[in-house]
């Protein structure tokens, strides 16, 4: 038998020489909702998924699987013949602290964020056209996370090997849920870049820049309340809610006046960046829990 520790100190028995998990397999037919059967297999952590048909897969088929592959970390097809297609994971699940990916996620979408009102306020389509693919980048790691902590949640040794308790998992899986939809705001932002920035108010572009940096500086501070379970920045984080409400009001009579496409951009935006408060204000109450 073998014995760990786990960090509330319990003591958890083992079969020696049987640490390893088992990989799990599954079979799937070719079907229309084939790319999201792969996807909520991956998720709910299968090792092996196997395409099979009685007849010849279709090219179109092929092509759907490796498209959905590009969306799934550590995917690859390990065998393919007429009929068959054979994907493994070759991530192994242990090797992968879920802290070390929020702080990844959290690094990518802080930064989409910062260049998405940058983009916005310049008018900068290469510069919005970065941020929206990198929500693609932030997606594939989510999906990754999800896949950890599904994992740990469901097999013991995996939860040790990352020092993760039931607890833990969930605080992550939430975590990682308003991350990745605070980047799915900054990628919406950098969709509505104005077409010219000739009719764009100085004003409002400098209204836009102040809460723009407000509302990043809460997501700073909020995730690393929850990283560091630092109870003084949930505090800093209800400050600053305040100010970026005030600074988003300020934009908000800024766009009084403007042209009817502007105004929908615009307005757009303003929404954006109360959802990323609200988000930030989410991630701060995580702290009072941890």
């Amino acid at each position: 038998m073998t014995f760990a520790e786990g960090k509330d100190g319990k003591l958890t028995l083992g079969p020696y020489g049987e640490q390893d998990r088992a990989p799990r397999s599954i079979t799937l037919l070719p079907s229309p909702t084939l790319d999201r059967e792969i996807e909520e297999k991956y998720l709910l952590g299968y090792d092996v998924i196997q395409i099979e048909s009685q007849t010849v897969l279709h090219s179109e088929v092929r092509d759907d699987v490796k498209s959905i592959l590009k969306n799934l970390v550590g995917l690859e097809i390990v065998e393919e013949d007429a009929r068959k297609i054979v994907i493994q994971c070759l991530i192994e699940p242990s090797l992968l602290a879920p802290e070390k990916i929020i702080r990844r996620l959290h690094l990518m979408t802080k930064a989409m964020q910062q260049d998405a009102m940058a983009a916005f306020t310049n008018c900068d389509h290469k510069l919005a056209k970065t941020v929206v693919e990198r929500d693609e980048e932030v997606d594939r790691l989510y999906f990754l996370l999800v896949r950890i902590l599904r994992t740990a949640l469901t097999d013991l040794s995996t939860a040790e090997r990352i020092h993760a308790s039931p607890v833990d998992c969930l605080d992550y899986r939430v975590l990682g849920s308003l991350i990745e939809h605070f980047g799915d705001y900054g990628a919406s932002i950098a969709t509505n870049v104005p077409e010219t920035r000739s009719a764009f108010p100085k004003k409002l572009s400098r209204s836009l820049r102040a809460s723009g940096e407000t509302v990043n500086l809460m997501y700073v501070n909020s995730v690393e309340a929850v990283l560091s379970k630092n109870l003084r920045l949930v505090s800093e984080v209800e400050e600053l809610h305040t100010k970026a409400l005030d600074e988003i009001k300020t934009v908000e009579r800024a766009v009084i006046g403007l042209g009817h496409g502007l105004l929908d951009k615009a307005t757009s935006a303003i929404s954006s960046l109360k959802s990323m408060c609200e988000i930030d204000i989410d991630i701060a109450d995580l702290a009072m829990t941890r």
